[in-house]
């Protein structure tokens, strides 16, 4: 249930098409373990040059490195059962519980390191909201926690059991006790810094904070429904660094009788640190996801945010590679309202010089870090409730 927003409907879905059911069976593994071969045989153009590190993870998001060379994995859940509300744009039954955890992977290792973080999820566990980002840096973890369907003083619907979710969250990782800090939704019902643009006055309010990069001594957050990026500074306190404006699509209806001019909301996802110092910020664009909408900004603080880029289609994550060059991965290069495009990962040289990197295998892909060594990690499957996994391509295969 990510970006289950009821103001543009910004969710995203699992799409398990014979293909991808068919490259589930050939690299899931029903339990969280390391796989060392390449995948070969896999029947899938490509596949032969990614290897799975882990699977078996519930709904895998975002992920960095760290000191020593030590990925870090947000994984959101599945949700439970400690907590229920009735989501009120699809009806369904919401639960939370704490199945979501911050996964540390070095040299074949796997560990799960913060763990029992809450976890809001519809029947089945798939999609849920839950740790979106995590960085860490100085023996302490930081990330970000999703949150859904918050009410217009910045509350969502489930009590004590959902207190960290909407907050920027720290845990030292010798203690790994979470600690909330900076109160995105809160923040986002006293100032609404987008105005509600592009939604109704009822769903003018809403926050979900996605994207998260360490920057000035604080944190750098995309808050996906607020439409806005924020800064945490180092004394906790949320500044508004970019404001990010809709844009008009004109899509027919009624089986091509009528057209509707429609507002479409940024929806940023993910933010990166460029070799300028500037900030890059990727959207994944709201509905009707169209292909060609999603944009990369550019944002120095203290000026106006510029386009970097355009003609992508929903991206879930960027980071920069080990030369300088932006990473754009796609959830669904067809779009979301699509039910079997695959995701894809492109290479930026520039604005408008790109490289398809991968495409075949690439199922809801929702996460994307380079080690130094320059070999790709890319969360994959990541609306999976049970076969999400973390894959490589290494840096002499692209």
């Amino acid at each position: 249930m990510i970006f289950a927003t009821s103001q543009t409907t910004k969710r995203w879905r699992v799409k398990r098409s014979a293909t991808a059911q068919r490259l589930s069976r050939c690299l899931g593994i029903a339990t969280l373990t390391v796989v060392l071969a390449a995948l070969a045989g896999c029947g899938a153009s490509g596949a032969a040059h990614v290897v799975v590190v882990v699977s078996g993870l519930a709904n895998p998001r975002q992920m960095s490195f760290g000191p020593g060379g030590v990925l870090y994995v947000a994984e959101a859940g599945s949700g439970g059962h400690k907590r229920c509300a009735i989501a009120p744009d699809s009806g369904e039954r919401v639960c939370v519980g704490e199945s979501g955890a911050i996964i540390a992977i070095k040299d074949g290792t796997v560990q799960r390191l913060i763990t029992d973080l809450p976890s809001a999820a519809a029947a089945g566990g798939a999609e849920s909201s839950g740790v979106a980002d995590v960085v860490v840096s100085r023996g302490e973890a930081a990330f970000v926690l999703q949150d859904t369907y918050i009410s217009k003083t910045g509350a969502n619907q489930f009590g004590e059991a959902g207190k960290y979710l909407g907050h920027l969250v720290l845990a030292t990782l010798q203690t790994r006790t979470p600690r909330a800090g900076a109160d995105f939704a809160r923040f986002e019902a006293t100032h609404n810094p987008d105005h509600g643009a592009g939604a109704t006055a009822a769903d003018a309010i809403d926050s979900d904070p996605y994207g998260l990069v360490a920057y000035r001594g604080g944190f750098v957050v995309a808050d996906a429904a607020a439409n806005d990026l924020l800064w945490v500074t180092p004394a906790g306190q949320i500044r508004v660094l970019a404001v990010f404006p809709i844009q008009y699509e004109t899509v027919t209806a009624s089986k091509g009788r009528h057209t509707q001019r429609v507002a479409v909301q940024s929806v940023p996802t993910s933010v990166a640190v460029g070799r300028d110092g500037a900030l890059y910020v990727a959207e994944l664009s709201g509905y009707p996801f169209q292909p060609g909408f999603a944009r990369i900004w550019h944002v120095e603080p203290g000026h106006s945010a510029t386009i970097y880029a355009t003609g992508f289609t929903s991206i879930s994550a960027i980071a920069f590679d080990h030369r300088g060059r932006l990473l754009v991965l796609e959830i669904d290069r067809d779009g979301l309202l699509d039910a079997k495009g695959p995701g894809e990962l492109i290479r930026l040289d520039g604005p408008k010089r790109r490289t398809v990197l991968k495409t075949a295998g690439l199922v809801d892909p929702t996460g994307v870090a380079v080690a130094a060594s320059g070999s790709i990690y890319i969360s994959n499957d990541g609306t999976s409730a049970t076969h999400g996994e973390i894959i490589r391509l290494p840096a002499n295969q692209h």
